[in-house]
């Protein structure tokens, strides 16, 4: 079986919330960053974990995790790579040239509440679409609600039905940035994280839930607070 490569961007100088990666989160004094890794650490079938950084402080975190998860591999990012002008797709580039083979597994901190048992079960996934003839899998977010563009219903025709029920709603897919997960030359092939025949893994949003504002910081903190203290395995 081919390899798969975990791959954790943690980019320095979050300019919507201070710090983002490693602020105290919850219990976690070293903030999402150590959250993310121990529970990257109970995910088996990966190979290598690389971090890639440009702040000396993640890379500082995951050396000292070794001790934890030999796979972990702190990775100091070209300056060039790190700062917010930097297109996605000229990064995406420098990514595919990492490793030679195998898939890349694409996930990120600020996803506190996708823990290891949903990590094992898109890696296995995975592993079944690529044999269905799919190239690449992107965790998705269902959306079926009324959704409305500037001319009007989008995804219902309410010249037959006003008000169909929401059950009965075309369905939406909003890519939540859980995990991308695709082989190196075909990152290098297309150019991007997604390939042409992409399998779209549902994820529920209470797993899918993201950090990109601080008040969403403070809200999902509150959240893991009272997971724990009901007894929830975070990881």
């Amino acid at each position: 079986m081919e390899p798969i490569i975990g791959f954790i961007p943690c980019r320095k100088g979050s300019e919507r919330v201070k710090n983002k990666n490693t602020r105290p989160f919850a219990s976690f004094q070293n903030g999402l960053l150590e959250l993310k890794l121990l529970q990257m650490a109970k995910v088996s079938g990966i190979e290598k974990i690389i971090v890639s950084s440009n702040d000396d402080k993640v890379l500082e975190i995951v050396h000292k995790m070794r001790k934890l998860d030999s796979r972990l591999t702190p990775m100091e990012r070209p300056e060039e790579y790190g700062n917010s002008a930097t297109s996605m797709e000229s990064f995406t580039q420098y990514i595919a040239e990492l490793e030679p083979e195998g898939s890349i597994f694409w996930t990120h901190v600020t996803h506190p509440f996708l823990s290891s048992d949903y990590y094992s079960e898109i890696i296995q996934k995975y592993l079944k679409i690529r044999e269905m003839g799919y190239d690449s899998l992107v965790t998705v977010t269902q959306i079926q609600k009324f959704i409305w563009s500037n001319e009007g219903p989008y995804n219902y025709d309410n010249t037959i039905e006003k008000w169909p029920r929401s059950q009965d709603l075309v369905p939406l897919f909003e890519i939540n940035h859980g995990v991308y997960m695709l082989p190196f030359a075909k990152m290098r092939d297309v150019g991007d994280r997604i390939g042409n025949k992409p399998y779209l893994y549902n994820l529920p949003e209470s797993a899918a839930q993201d950090i990109d504002w601080e008040e969403q910081f403070n809200i999902l903190e509150d959240i893991a607070k009272a997971k724990l203290n009901r007894g929830s395995n975070l990881l």
